[in-house]
């Protein structure tokens, strides 16, 4: 990466209303007639712009099987929905109803489901007052199939920053494809629910080797994240050149997170939570990250020490930052880091929801390997607990003055919240 110094901002921002995560109780439906049903949907508003919105959906099956499922709700609004993903959505005007992908369809006993999806809003969006899946209206409770008696349960997410776990982590090579190391809680169920995807992109575009990252890695998974790496967990040769970005690395690593979840006997096995997915990058990485955030699957973005070119260097121009839906983290180190020019510009140039996070001693490298990685990685953590489960502790922590812009010596800006 390379830049030129200009004056640092120090703003301490940011009023506004981000995530507001919601939960409301669902009946699954339309078995056989002896069948028992139940669920649990998870409805969660990851992120709100002027004019719109982004949701999380998850629904866990309390009962028995299900086998091909339609999630209905009508919006209390003007709401309409412009984009979806994991499922199939159709809308008349205030009902809407989204249907399984071709590979989500089953759904256990205990396991889960989950699609997301963006949205236009001309007003502050509501979450839905109730929810019923395959026709069946919501009980919150397990049933015999055909009852539809009892009213919509809600209740909130937990109000513990991810931040403050701290999980036994395990390093390990990806299932079947030795482009990725995997980092993870070692006991996936001890987290106490469905863990989001982190696909993360190294300096230099290092595409065989993660040695550089692995402390910090580490550090992210064992707050409860699963974090799908770049390289093979030994180092060993894996086809891939390295030196250049390639996106589809980090959208790849998400497809390869989805197969986890439905592949038996895996430790992640409908123990991911794969509406809450990101990617993040550092240097080189980072630019990965920053396009591969336009998948349709990616809730945030993290850029590290990073940005896009002026003069599209890598073959990526900047106005390919037009292309990102959902909210973005820009972390530098101050105007010693050659991405210093670059993560402003970046920054300046979003129209999503985003945060500029600044620290002066850490250079370009700090956050990963220096003295300011556990600040570093503290701020990428609670910038994702806060977009992708609108946690008010990390909310706080991010936007707040007197949260990490309180903190010398970092500086901090945000828009768009």
């Amino acid at each position: 990466m390379r830049g030129r110094g200009s004056p640092p901002r120090r703003t301490a921002a940011i009023s506004a209303a981000v995530a507001l995560a919601t939960t409301a109780a669902a009946l699954v439906g339309a078995q056989a007639a002896s069948a028992a049903t139940g669920c649990r949907v998870d409805y969660a508003i990851a992120s709100e712009w002027p004019g719109g919105f982004g949701a999380n959906v998850v629904v866990t099956n309390l009962g028995d099987p299900v086998n091909g499922w339609r999630l209905s709700w009508t919006f209390s609004g003007n709401e309409r929905i412009t984009q979806s993903w994991n499922g199939s959505h159709s809308q008349s005007g205030a009902r809407v109803t989204v249907t399984n992908a071709a590979w989500n369809g089953t759904i256990s006993t205990g396991g889960t489901a989950s699609f997301g999806f963006n949205a236009d809003s001309g007003t502050r969006t509501t979450p839905p007052a109730g929810f019923s899946l395959n026709g069946v209206a919501c009980t919150g409770s397990t049933t015999p199939t055909g009852t539809t008696t009892g009213t919509t349960g809600t209740t909130t997410p937990p109000e513990r920053p991810a931040v403050e776990n701290n999980f036994a982590v395990t390093r390990e090579a990806a299932h079947g494809d030795n482009r990725y190391t995997v980092f993870r809680p070692a006991n996936p169920q001890s987290v106490g629910r469905t863990l989001p995807v982190l696909a993360f992109g190294n300096g230099a575009c290092a595409h065989t080797d993660n040695r550089e990252v692995t402390r910090a890695l580490t550090f992210i998974a064992s707050k409860g994240f699963v974090v799908v790496d770049t390289g093979s967990v030994d180092g060993s040769p894996n086809g891939v050149p390295s030196g250049s970005p390639i996106p589809s690395l980090l959208t790849d690593a998400i497809s390869w997170a989805a197969r986890e979840q439905n592949r038996s006997g895996s430790p992640l096995a409908q123990r991911l939570d794969l509406t809450r997915v990101a990617t993040a990058g550092h240097s080189c990485g980072g630019l990965e990250a920053l396009i591969a955030a336009q998948d349709s699957r990616v809730s945030a973005v993290v850029s590290l020490d990073s940005g896009l070119f002026a003069d599209g260097s890598f073959g990526y121009s900047r106005s390919e930052l037009r292309k990102l839906h959902s909210p973005a983290l820009f972390m530098d180190g101050g105007p010693s880091d050659i991405a210093y020019e670059n993560t402003q510009a970046n920054y300046d140039l979003v129209t999503v929801p985003a945060v500029l996070a600044r620290h002066p001693q850490a250079g370009h490298v700090g956050f990963i390997t220096g003295n300011q990685m556990t600040d570093g990685m503290t701020t990428v953590v609670q910038f994702l607990d806060m977009v992708l489960y609108g946690n008010q502790t990390a909310r706080d922590y991010i936007l707040s003055p007197s949260g990490l812009a309180a903190k010398y010596p970092w500086t901090v800006a945000g828009k768009n919240f």
